[in-house]
């Protein structure tokens, strides 16, 4: 198996043009966006306020927030859609290079599905960790360089409690690239398709990203209003939970616009253990799938 991810992760690291777009991305703009800002404050007073303006005064909290692209939202919604986008094309990319009938029958097909989406998800947190470590060190350089405050300083408690939030952090956006792993699993397997994949896979995330909205409208429409309660049992309010207990102590509160209010507040291992069903069905579902295809043809 492992020598499997190992093959998955130089195929899908081998693929730079496709990488570049949809995965490091996120590092290099933050890297771009950075570089110019700090390099223009050099000369105009204006940006100069900028680079005060786009940093919280906390390195920590500037890194920590990062993480909330594939987590909270309607962050979530839009920042999603590049590894999804990833994820649904290389596992579409096989059909349209009729490359599944060359690797299928030397390789048992559930441990070739599981080592893609590891090497999938693999490629994406390490891209997110590196956007985590410049948006710590680009408003870093650019404070220090004015001779702005920006805290808190370097100390061994203080790089100890960052590291263990990190951790926490990525903890919760490794199961939400999972997620979306799984949709595109699914999505990629069903069509055969890269425009396919992309379209159901990208159907799938938004679906549950606004499901909170359409479960509410779908209340008031019916006059049952206890329908929002459904709300609980998404990846996104169920990731979103997790992350509001390990971060914050207590449940995470959700706005129901003046609808009925959640009926119950779901504690991190409920919700973890619902988490671990959509798992269940996305995972499970990619392999039901792709052990019933017909591949040689």
């Amino acid at each position: 198996m492992v020598n499997l991810f190992r093959a998955e992760w130089r195929k899908v690291f081998a693929n730079f043009r496709l990488n570049s777009f949809l995965v490091w991305i996120f590092p290099i703009g933050f890297f771009a966006f950075y570089a110019v800002m700090i390099l223009f404050s050099l000369f105009s007073e204006p940006m100069q306020a900028g680079v005060e303006y786009f940093g919280s005064g906390d390195w920590t909290v500037d890194s920590l927030a990062t993480w909330d692209m594939m987590i909270t939202f309607p962050s979530n919604l839009f920042a999603r859609m590049l590894p999804l986008a990833f994820m649904a094309v290389v596992f579409a990319g096989e059909y349209g290079w009729r490359t599944w009938k060359n690797v299928v029958p030397r390789t048992e097909r559930w441990k070739l599905i599981l080592a893609k989406m590891a090497a999938l998800v693999s490629l994406v947190m390490l891209s997110l960790i590196l956007t985590a470590l410049v948006s710590a060190v680009g408003p870093l350089t650019g404070h220090r360089i004015h001779g702005l405050l920006y805290e808190p300083a370097f100390s061994l408690p203080v790089l100890w409690r960052f590291l263990f939030d990190t951790a926490k952090l990525a903890l919760i956006s490794l199961l939400s690239l999972t997620i979306l792993a799984g949709y595109a699993g699914i999505a990629a397997i069903t069509t055969r398709s890269i425009l396919g994949g992309l379209m159901v896979g990208f159907g799938f995330s938004v679906l549950d990203a606004v499901s909170l909205g359409m479960l509410g409208l779908l209340g008031t429409v019916l006059n049952r209003p206890s329908l929002i309660n459904l709300y609980q049992f998404t990846p996104t309010y169920n990731l979103g939970n997790m992350q509001s207990w390990l971060m914050h102590g207590e449940a995470l509160q959700t706005l129901t616009a003046g609808l009925a209010p959640l009926s119950t507040t779901p504690g991190f291992w409920l919700s973890a253990a619902i988490i671990a069903g959509w798992f269940v069905i996305l995972i499970g579902g990619s392999l039901l799938l792709f052990q019933r295809q017909e591949l040689t043809e």
